[in-house]
């Protein structure tokens, strides 16, 4: 079946649910810059090689703002609070929907340093940007200690990490008691099967892998799931978890 098929079959997919489908395949194929990938690149300078088109492709595009990317950015970015550690921060797009009142510091990591560079930008334009610490860093490698943060945030980015289990492990151990880890993530699924040809269209999309369960991940790294829902139709899953109870 087509893509167009899959959306508008009726079965037992709502309404809603098909709209949402033709704005993720929309999204997934038209809102990625074409670009052939280069023999065995490292991730980070992928996305150095693509920080100056990342934007473009990926939220200011019409189609990104018919899926409602800003919205789900919001609604995980409002969930913080105290002191934030965000993964794969990219150029800084989530950085306006924290909240001023709630983030007393946010603490933003990622492998490119083309990119961290407009994230710093975009953190100077905001009221938080004074409280904005922005690094180069290893998310399996976290260069914290423990117990460092109340809230852990990462959106898009459990895709792209080598070796997630490890990242949600190092999660798990610079999160403090009480805090809370708030993801919004491919997840594996009909609509991310479909989609799955996408990661052929560029360099920034075949870093991703749109098949992996999520909550199954978060799980077995010691965090305890309090919220997960699927959004976009299915092809994102938003989670919200914190540490599992020590035994």
């Amino acid at each position: 079946l087509s893509l167009l098929n899959l959306a508008v079959s009726p079965g037992s997919r709502s309404l809603a649910d098909r709209r949402c489908f033709c704005a993720a395949a929309a999204a997934a194929v038209i809102a990625t810059p074409p670009q052939a990938v280069a023999a065995s690149p490292t991730t980070a300078a992928i996305y150095d090689a693509e920080a100056s088109a990342y934007d473009a492709a990926y939220a200011d595009s019409l189609v990104s703002r018919a899926v409602g990317f800003d919205s789900l950015r919001r609604s995980v970015a409002t969930r913080a609070h105290g002191d934030v550690l965000e993964l794969g921060v990219g150029t800084g797009l989530n950085l306006p929907f924290y909240e001023p009142a709630s983030v007393r510091t946010l603490t933003g990591i990622d492998a490119s340093s083309g990119m961290l560079e407009l994230a710093r930008r975009r953190a100077g334009d905001l009221p938080l940007g004074p409280r904005v610490t922005l690094r180069i860093a290893d998310a399996a490698a976290l260069p914290f200690p423990d117990s460092s943060f109340d809230a852990v945030v990462d959106t898009f980015g459990l895709c792209v990490f080598e070796a997630p289990g490890a990242v949600l492990s190092e999660v798990r151990r610079v999160l403090r008691p009480g805090g809370e880890v708030v993801l919004l993530e491919h997840d594996d699924g009909p609509v991310s099967r479909a989609l799955a040809f996408t990661r052929g269209t560029s360099a920034v999309a075949a870093t991703c892998a749109y098949d992996q369960d999520v909550a199954a991940l978060v799980t077995a790294a010691g965090l305890r799931l309090s919220e997960s829902e699927p959004v976009a139709g299915g092809f994102l899953r938003r989670v919200v978890a914190g540490r599992a109870l020590e035994r």
